[in-house]
């Protein structure tokens, strides 16, 4: 992942995507153009058309669907970017962008490796904003011209007390009418729990919630509900725990459900026989303990976020 090259400022442009907010490069931005202009083309998803020249007809590409988002119809409104890519003009359509501004390098910042999203290495500041940053013709080549240092080190030391406690953290709808299921965490590996801000960022995996500014950086934010194959609570119903898991290269966010308590350990407790209604593989054991299953979360594959392939560029505009 990368850095803002070598100069010490850019100029960068508020977009709209959707229901997303992004930061788009306008280096390779040539002009704004009237969608209105596109000669619409069916069943080519995401190119939605071309736009006649006075040399030829420029490809127009959804920059929605070049993002992975799913098919829509075109939003009133919706403004065409004309990008220099190396194998020629494309357009790029977005539902709104703003003026130009300059961005220095030092409003730049990593994107976090659990992000896992193939079009975003870096977050930017813009005003009080934190924005996903996107270079669109890397969206064509694959390559990103974005070069950022390496994150701070990571350290974590628990406090004796919570190594002595495990977080439990309610599944209330996980299956209603049974006997309540939660999840248990070590104590001693959550830094702090703090209600979520989060910016979500599109083209990731459903589980990925986004990211969120913490301290002196920006982690990733894992839905820990849609992580373990259940429905997800929304961060409307949400804390955001974050963890430190030994061996871990960076912290964490964890989306969790409000219900949260700390039990004293040992806890007295029985092997459980129960099937977990969601993902089993993401969790190691469940035990009976007092009114509840508490199933044991597999923090190993949690916190290094088994790769998944998110190619979704096109290879060739033209």
């Amino acid at each position: 992942m990368g850095s803002v090259a070598t100069a010490k400022q850019t100029r960068g442009s508020r977009c709209r995507v959707r229901d997303f907010s992004i930061a788009l490069d306008l280096t390779a931005i040539r002009g704004v153009e009237r969608a209105d202009q596109i000669v619409p083309i069916a069943e080519e998803w995401p190119q939605v058309g071309s736009l006649p020249t006075h040399s030829s007809d420029v490809p127009v590409f959804c920059l929605a669907g070049l993002l992975g988002l799913p098919e829509a119809s075109l939003q009133p409104g919706s403004q065409l970017l004309l990008t220099e890519t190396s194998a020629g003009p494309v357009g790029l359509l977005v539902d709104q962008t703003s003026q130009g501004s300059a961005i220095s390098q030092e409003s730049f910042v990593r994107v976090p490796d659990l992000l896992q999203s193939p079009h975003f290495a870096a977050i930017v500041r813009m005003g009080s904003s934190l924005l996903p940053w996107l270079d669109p013709v890397s969206l064509f080549t694959g390559q990103s011209t974005i070069e950022l240092p390496a994150a701070p080190p990571w350290h974590h030391r628990s406090s004796a007390g919570s190594q002595q406690r495990l977080m439990v953290i309610s599944l209330p709808d996980a299956l209603p009418g049974e006997r309540e299921w939660s999840i248990g965490l070590p104590a001693a590996v959550v830094a702090e729990v703090i209600d979520p801000e989060v910016l979500r960022v599109p083209g990731t995996l459903s589980f990925v919630a986004g990211l969120m500014a913490w301290r002196d950086r920006i982690i990733a934010v894992l839905d820990l509900c849609q992580w373990l194959g259940l429905p997800s609570r929304g961060v409307e119903r949400s804390l955001v725990a974050v963890l430190a898991s030994p061996g871990a290269s960076e912290p964490v966010g964890l989306l969790i459900p409000r219900g949260v308590r700390l039990l004293k350990l040992p806890i007295p407790n029985l092997r459980s026989e129960r099937v977990f209604p969601g993902d089993s593989e993401r969790i190691v054991a469940s035990v009976e303990a007092e009114e509840q299953t508490i199933a044991l979360l597999d923090l190993v594959r949690l916190t290094r976020a088994e790769t998944t392939s998110l190619t979704t560029s096109v290879t060739d505009p033209v």
